[in-house]
């Protein structure tokens, strides 16, 4: 669904630009419809190509950060069912994150 969005906002600005454009340099009518015709076509499918490629790369890129996350989240539930004795301190939050704090 939005990658049909997608192409029609692109096929919708080509054909506006484009019947503009015609007009502005007293093109006849027919000719000016005819051409932002072929572009809104033209921007419709360059507008479906780039938003479906852009939508897989995010969600290819999704899968594996949080692929990425679960993984931390797994090691740091079995690390700290094993530290949990001897972690005296109330802070939740990880070391380098409390350094960072320090520090800043």
């Amino acid at each position: 669904m939005p990658t049909h969005l997608c192409a029609a906002g692109m096929a919708f600005m080509g054909f506006s630009i484009s019947l503009f454009i015609g007009l502005w340099a007293d093109n006849t009518f027919a000719t000016v419809v005819m051409r932002s015709l072929v572009v809104l076509a033209l921007f419709y499918l360059l507008g479906y190509v780039l938003s479906a490629v852009g939508q897989k790369v995010i969600m290819e890129n999704f899968d594996a950060e949080s692929q990425a996350i679960r993984n931390e989240l797994q090691i740091d539930s079995t690390q700290g069912s094993k530290d949990d004795e001897s972690n005296t301190s109330s802070n939740p939050l990880p070391e380098d994150v409390q350094s960072h704090q320090m520090k800043g």
